[in-house]
Order: C-alpha cells, then sequence, then structure tokens
C-alpha cells in the first residue's frame, strides 16, 4: 500500500477528512477492501490510544475546536465538485504504476483520472472496449509502441482500438478521461 493512501487511511480513523473527501473515502472502501482494512487497522490502534488516555476526559467541545483549526471548512459552489490536489486515494494498476479517481460519472459511464508512472514502469497492452479514453500529458514523458508523447500532448485511443505496451524514460504524471 502507498504512502498515501496509508495517510489517507489514518486521516480518515482519526477523523480529521470531512465533507466530499471523507464521502469519497468511504465511496470507495466496497472497491477496495485492502484499503478499508487499513482504515479498521488505525481505528483499533487509535482506540487503543484512547483507552490508554487518563480517566479525565477532554471537554466535549474540544474535538470540534481542533479540527476548526485544522481545516476551515472551504465554501461551496452550487452543482460543483473539488477535489484538492493532496486528496483523493491513490492506487497501484502496475508495478510502478499508481492511479486516482478524481470523479465519476455513472449516468454517463465515464471517469476522470490521474495516473502516476515511475521512470521505467511498464503498462502492458490493453484493449479499449468499452469507450474512447482522452490522455493529457501533464508531467515527464510517456512511451507508447512508437508514439512519444511529452507535457502538453494530447492523445486519444477510440472504442474498439488496441494501446501497444507503454513505459516511461523519466515518469510522467497524466489525466485521462476513460470509460468507467
Amino acid at each position: 500500500m502507498s504512502e498515501e493512501t496509508e495517510r489517507l487511511a489514518a486521516a480518515y480513523a482519526l477523523g480529521t477528512v470531512r465533507g466530499a473527501a471523507r464521502d469519497q473515502i468511504e465511496s470507495r472502501f466496497g472497491a477496495n477492501p485492502a484499503f478499508q482494512a487499513r482504515a479498521g487497522f488505525w481505528q483499533d490502534k487509535l482506540a487503543a490510544l484512547d483507552l490508554a488516555a487518563p480517566a479525565e476526559a477532554p471537554p466535549p467541545e474540544l474535538f470540534g475546536r481542533v479540527i476548526g483549526k485544522i481545516a476551515v471548512e472551504e465554501p461551496r459552489l452550487t452543482g460543483t465538485f473539488t477535489l484538492r490536489a493532496g486528496s483523493g486515494v491513490w492506487e497501484e494498476m502496475a508495478p510502478g504504476v499508481s492511479f486516482k479517481v478524481l470523479f465519476e460519472d455513472p449516468i454517463a459511464k465515464r471517469r476522470s483520472i490521474l495516473v502516476r508512472a515511475q521512470p521505467g514502469a511498464i503498462y502492458d497492452s490493453h484493449p479499449h472496449e468499452e469507450g474512447h479514453e482522452e490522455c493529457l500529458i501533464l508531467e515527464g514523458d510517456l512511451v507508447i509502441g512508437d508514439l512519444k508523447l511529452l507535457p502538453g500532448d494530447f492523445h486519444v485511443a477510440v472504442k474498439g482500438s488496441t494501446h501497444p505496451r507503454a513505459t516511461t524514460d523519466f515518469g510522467c504524471l497524466l489525466y485521462l478521461s476513460t470509460a468507467a
């Protein structure tokens, strides 16, 4: 499990992840039992600390005051969703390649994700049977077969196509919009 995933599991157990970010973590539990187990692990560890605490309880309003100092609730724009750069859950999809879901639209059956690959990582050939995949290179390089893509390059794999094996020389960060 990645360091980011471990950090999110602990933050979830502590209760410092709030609002939409907490809802997103909870929605991932069903699809990622390992992540749910890590959150449970941290809840158990923190419960043991709680049991070891002195019998004198802190004032009930203290937790709310602490959380208020840590993360002030941000304004929300009606009809929008914001995911901050440091939030979300990174999951491994291949050795050295991880992804984070930014948004999923079950009605349109589309998913927006970030993909991060370490230098030299390889992602095997794969078909696009469910729909087209749009890719924007944000950082680094991506080599798909004989095609080399660099920051700012945009690539589309249409429904029914097959991507050849992909790799990266220097590592990369990609934005993908794909069939869910």
